[in-house]
């Protein structure tokens, strides 16, 4: 049935808009009026005066709908219309429905108020049928679901300029219980236009989430449905506790509370498509995924490949390989090449081998290196028939395993052939069938055997001759010959006597005396070793009558000795008068100048054949592997000062100081760098550089000493000028006059004792280093010793040593004077910049060094005692380091400033000064002084010239920034001489 609308309802309905979309959950629609392609034919009540259908074209489609306007009409309101049976099956028990309608202004009718009973709402029931009812619209069945009202009603003005809007509304009807059900419109008495009525339940969609499928869902009335879902293809649950994925579907048809989730497989990785859509993708070629947790997939490592999609591994390329223990993350590496530059030093049978790493580690840092040993008949391994090395072959540290590039080799036969192959291998090396590379080095061992365990026998002995066997050393190749060389010597005599066999004869030797044997090995190619020194006697003589010759003799030697004695008594007679007068003369020379009569016995190096073995005598032959070289400190005589770490065994590590030989070095380098660490090893005492040991045995050549971390003295006390204490500064001057003593004591003179031949330590403790010029005195009374040559450092010397080169302690003590000044002065250079030639005038001319600034009295005297002219006024270093203790013990006594003496000066008069002034300028004359620190401040005040200096006075100086009294006291006696 169709009806014509009211006046402005049809333009109402063409401007429709299209419906809006649904809501994110799955809909499914058992009714929709806008899509109907003919007459809905719902009931209508009353059917001619009430709802109407009727048909108008939106976009080309007739679309059908309902209308009423009972005020227009003019009857009465109650108009019902129902809608026909709409089939729910066992669909959801929640329907929705949702109606697009308008409904006109009451206000816009004319007279402003509307027609009496205007209506702008209408209601909205239900009623639920298993079956079709027919035409029966039964009213009293309905139950009423809401009154609709409209958001937005619309004007005859809104119809005249097109603005009338459509309102939507969505109604939920629950718990329904019948296969189908009708819906019903009462309008009270509204102008309504029901364009579209929706009725639809809510599902949830089908989706995939987490890798996981859940199907489309049915929800139900109340509560959650949980759904499980299934992983896509190429995806798993994760192994170990992880729950299976889950979601669950609410009654609003949407996905709540997600749990568990699905990964992809080893070999496929979890992509989105441009849609959004979540799978499994195979890794591409060179790119793999081993395991679950790995998120997506890695490329190959170096030197593997993945041919195929989705590889779970990357397998090496050939010649390459991992471990069983290596997981596919890590990179394919090969075995190494061979070791290089392989390399020997052989001294006797003692073999060192050295290599350096292979060029090529196939990229992996645990290359180790096995090593070989061959005894050859030959020289080369194919030249006769080889064999391994013996039980008697030691090796260190061993042949297997090893990690560092070097292996000391020991027990190896004199004059035999041997091959040493040196393998290197990595961890993939047993899996290259190739086998593992590895550099030869072949040689010839043709020293003779060392002697070092040998023991010679006394077979017999008589009072003038020895018999003596040993076992000897058995040639190991046909044709050589060995002999045997002794050394023999007492105290008075020394022999060399070879012999053929291991067995010799000694004879024309003294009765009853002690006989010092040694034995070497003599060979084609040189001498070896000798033994150790083993000692023999000779018996005493059988008795028999004295001959003439023989009486007389004896009665000349005891004429010899009566006058020896007699000589004896006059000489101590004489030397005692001669002490005595010395001590009238001196009388600060205490009674420490009693002769010592117990000296240690100084060993020098002559008295050896190699000096490297000397040293090693007093010195400990260091490992070169516990030596680890750091930073260079310095640079000495001989070559470079190093700072390094020293690692002995079983013993803390400790820094050291290494000094090192350059190899360029002649010979007489060599052996005067050997000397000194003999002396050195030869010293213990706390204020003297301690010696930690050698190393000769490789290049360079090293002597590795304590090290002291504030260096040089002088260097230090530049360093610290003015922050060190007056009380510091002599218990450092106390220290190195204590280690002095120790070597006065035991006759050793310095011939170098300067502030830069001082070490200090953290704690201020003064060490006296380098004796490359130390010696032995005279076993005389005045200990002396006399050089031919050399370089002298005139500064610190003594006149007597400058003049006759003669050097004893007493020079040494001169030279601590100029050291006292040094430390006082905060390593200032002695004598400023005075030559060489003006510093030996002046002393000949009775100028001394002037006390430094603010120099305590009692150590400006000590210095002055030690620059005695007369050698033997001066005192010792024990009575030195006895008053520098008693200072410290009476640090009030420090107190009092020693005066500035103007006659002392440190210049020679000059020939171009004025008259009376010998300077040439006031810069030169406050360095005399000590005082250049303020040349800057004369200037600032005109004084440019010696004249201008002459008038100054205390207040003068003050004004110019001079303010410490004892540097104006300083200056103005230093004005007053040039007056005087």
């Amino acid at each position: 049935m169709q009806r014509r609308c009211p006046l402005g309802l049809g333009l109402l309905l063409l401007l429709c808009a299209q419906l809006p979309p649904g809501a994110p959950a799955k809909e499914v629609t058992l009714l929709d009026t806008s899509t109907a392609q003919g007459e809905l034919g719902w009931l209508l009540d009353p059917p001619e005066t009430g709802w109407s259908e009727v048909q108008q074209m939106l976009n080309g489609t007739p679309m059908y709908m309902y209308q009423d306007c009972p005020m227009l009409a003019g009857g009465d309101t109650e108009h019902w219309l129902r809608s026909n049976w709409i089939y729910r099956g066992e669909a959801a028990s929640r329907v929705h429905v949702e109606l697009q309608f308008t409904v006109r202004d009451c206000k816009s009718f004319p007279g402003g108020s509307g027609p009496q009973g205007c209506k702008e709402t209408f209601n909205l029931f239900y009623m639920e049928s298993d079956h079709d009812v027919g035409i029966q619209l039964r009213r009293p069945l309905f139950q009423k679901v809401t009154t609709v009202a409209a958001d937005q009603s619309f004007t005859i003005r809104d119809l005249a300029t097109g603005a009338v809007r459509l309102n939507v509304e969505r109604c939920l009807l629950g718990h329904l219980t019948r296969r189908g059900l009708y819906l019903a419109f009462h309008n009270p008495g509204a102008c309504v236009a029901l364009v579209a009525v929706r009725v639809f339940y809510q599902r949830c969609a089908e989706i995939v989430h987490k890798l996981a499928h859940f199907p489309d869902t049915l929800p139900k009335s109340m509560g959650l449905v949980e759904v499980a879902g299934t992983c896509l293809p190429h995806a798993q649950y994760a192994p170990g506790p992880s729950v299976a994925p889950r979601m669950h579907c609410s009654t609003d048809g949407e996905w709540l509370v997600p749990v568990g989730r699905c990964y992809c497989n080893p070999g496929y990785q979890e992509v989105k498509e441009e849609n959004g859509v979540e799978q499994c993708a195979a890794c591409p070629v060179n790119f793999y995924r081993s395991e679950m947790d790995t998120p997506s997939c890695l490329k190959c490592p170096p030197h593997s490949t993945a041919k195929s999609v989705g590889a779970t591994i990357c397998t090496c390329v050939s010649g390459h390989y991992r471990t069983p223990g290596e997981g596919p993350q890590v990179a394919c590496t090969r075995p190494p090449s061979a070791p290089q530059n392989i390399s020997f030093s052989l001294s006797g049978t003692q073999l060192s081998l050295q290599w350096k790493p292979p060029k090529d580690s196939g990229g992996r840092r645990d290359v180790i290196y096995n090593v070989e040993c061959a005894q050859c008949q030959g020289i080369a391994p194919d030249e006769g028939l080889c064999q391994p090395c013996g039980a008697a072959v030691h090796f260190s540290p061993g042949t297997k395993g090893l990690t560092l590039p070097a292996l000391q080799i020991n027990g190896l036969e004199p004059y035999a052939n041997y091959t040493f192959r040196v393998e290197a291998k990595n961890g993939v090396s047993d899996l290259d069938p190739s086998g593992s590379p590895s550099a030869m080095l072949s040689l010839s061992i043709g020293h003779a055997e060392p002697l070092s365990g040998l023991s010679l026998s006394l077979v017999k002995r008589g009072p003038r001759r020895l018999e003596l066997s040993w076992a000897g050393s058995q040639p190991r190749s046909p044709g050589v010959n060995l002999s045997y060389e002794l050394h023999v010597l007492n105290q008075k005599e020394e022999r060399y006597q070879m012999v053929p066999e291991p067995r010799a004869l000694l004879t024309e030797l003294q009765p009853d005396t002690t006989y010092v044997v040694r034995v070497r090995t003599l060979t084609p190619l040189g001498p070896g070793p000798y033994s150790p020194d083993h000692e023999f006697r000779t018996s005493p003589p059988l008795f028999k009558g004295l001959s003439g010759g023989e009486i007389v003799a004896v009665v000349f030697g005891l004429m010899l000795a009566l006058a020896l004695i007699l000589g004896f008594f006059i000489f101590r007679k004489r030397r005692r008068t001669q002490k005595q007068k010395r001590q009238r003369e001196c009388p600060s020379d205490g009674g420490d100048r009693e002769d010592k009569l117990w000296l240690k016995p100084y060993v020098d190096l002559q008295a050896y054949e190699d000096p490297a073995q000397g040293a090693l005598d007093f010195a400990r032959e260091l490992d070169p592997t516990w030596l680890t070289v750091d930073t260079v400190i310095g640079e000495g005589e001989f070559g470079e000062v190093y700072r390094g770490i020293l690692r002995i065994p079983s013993h803390d590590c400790f820094t050291v100081a290494i000094k090192t030989l350059k190899a360029s070095s002649p010979d007489g380098h060599w052996w005067n760098f050997l000397r000194e660490a003999t002396i050195m090893s030869q010293f213990n005492h706390q204020h003297i550089l301690h010696l930690e040991g050698v190393i000769t045995k490789r290049k360079p050549i090293m002597i590795i000493t304590e090290f002291m971390e504030n260096g040089a003295l002088d260097a230090f006390l530049r360093a610290q000028e003015e922050q060190l204490a007056p009380g510091q500064l002599v218990s450092m001057l106390q220290g190195i006059a204590s280690g002095m003593s120790h070597l006065s004591d035991h006759r050793y003179v310095h011939r170098d004792l300067a502030a830069r031949n001082i070490l200090v330590s953290q704690d201020l403790c003064c060490k006296v280093s380098d004796f490359g010029l130390t010696r032995l005195l005279d076993n005389d009374r005045d200990g002396t010793y006399e050089t031919q040559g050399g370089k002298i450092p005139i500064r610190w010397t003594a006149p007597e040593a400058i003049a006759h080169r003669v050097f004893t302690s007493a020079s040494d003590v001169w030279s601590f004077g100029v050291v006292m000044w040094e430390v006082l002065s905060f390593g200032d250079k002695p004598y400023g910049d005075m030559s060489n030639q003006e510093v030996m005038k002046s002393i000949e001319d009775g100028y001394r060094l002037p006390p430094p600034v603010d120099c305590p009295a009692p150590l400006y005297d000590l210095m002055k005692c030690c620059w005695a002219y007369d050698r033997t006024c001066r005192p010792r270093f024990r009575q030195l380091q006895t008053q520098l203790e008693q200072l410290l013990d009476s640090p009030h006594t420090l107190r009092t400033i020693a005066n500035f003496d103007p006659r002392v000066t440190l210049r020679l008069p000059s020939v171009s000064g004025s008259d009376g002034i010998p300077y040439r300028s006031v810069s030169e004359w406050l360095e005399s002084i000590r005082m250049k620190r303020y040349i800057l401040h004369f200037r600032s005040a005109g004084l440019d010239t010696m004249e201008c200096v002459l008038e100054l006075t205390t207040e003068d100086l003050k004004q110019m920034g001079i303010t410490q009294a004892g540097h104006q006291k300083r200056i103005l006696c230093s004005i007053q001489g040039f007056k005087d």
